[in-house]
């Protein structure tokens, strides 16, 4: 009976739980606040980067059922998992980080204003690649081997002749013709 009350107050506290985490999350989502057409975020080499993707992402979400600003954080959180699990050596993480870097490369190309535009793209390809000194160390484009296995191989410079048949004659007992016995001179 102590049990099944005990089994009864876990399923009570994680349905608790689950509410909580429901609430914090509707919260964080619904507390972004909406991105503006290329609104500044500072004056530094990251608005350089940051102002043409919030730029891009707002004039290409404009028929969405999501907010431009949803978009973004969701943007930001696939860069951050990118990097993270690149960190570790994960191999979707890498090729997520790497798709990730390219698309934002080229939001900043579409974005970015056109007296500016090849300076913006060079800063976030620079920014890009710093960051992915850490998320694809160790990768390596050789391939890779693994020896666990190694057959045993016995190679013996021996000559091996089956046994020959019988020669068959033709009912004599006499010995062939054709062969001779080795002489030595």
């Amino acid at each position: 009976m102590l049990s099944l009350a005990g089994v009864c107050a876990v399923i009570i506290l994680l349905d608790a739980a689950g509410d909580i985490v429901s609430a914090v999350a509707h919260r964080i989502a619904t507390a972004t606040p909406e991105t503006q057409l290329a609104s500044e975020t500072s004056n530094s080499f990251w608005a350089v980067i940051d102002t043409p993707v919030r730029s891009y992402l707002a004039q290409h979400t404009g028929g969405l059922a999501v907010s431009g600003s949803a978009v973004y954080a969701f943007w930001q959180a696939v860069g951050l998992f990118g990097l993270v699990g690149g960190f570790f050596y994960s191999t979707g993480a890498r090729i997520t980080y790497t798709l990730w870097g390219a698309a934002s490369i080229g939001m900043v190309w579409s974005a970015a204003p056109a007296d500016g535009r090849t300076v913006a793209t060079g800063i976030a390809v620079l920014a890009w690649t710093i960051a992915s000194v850490f998320t694809l160390r160790g990768l390596s484009l050789r391939p890779v081997i693994h020896t666990a296995f190694q057959p045993h191989i016995d190679i013996r410079p021996e000559t091996h002749i089956p046994p020959q048949p019988a020669p068959v004659h033709d009912g004599l007992d006499a010995e062939p013709d054709n062969a001779h016995p080795l002489q030595k001179r």
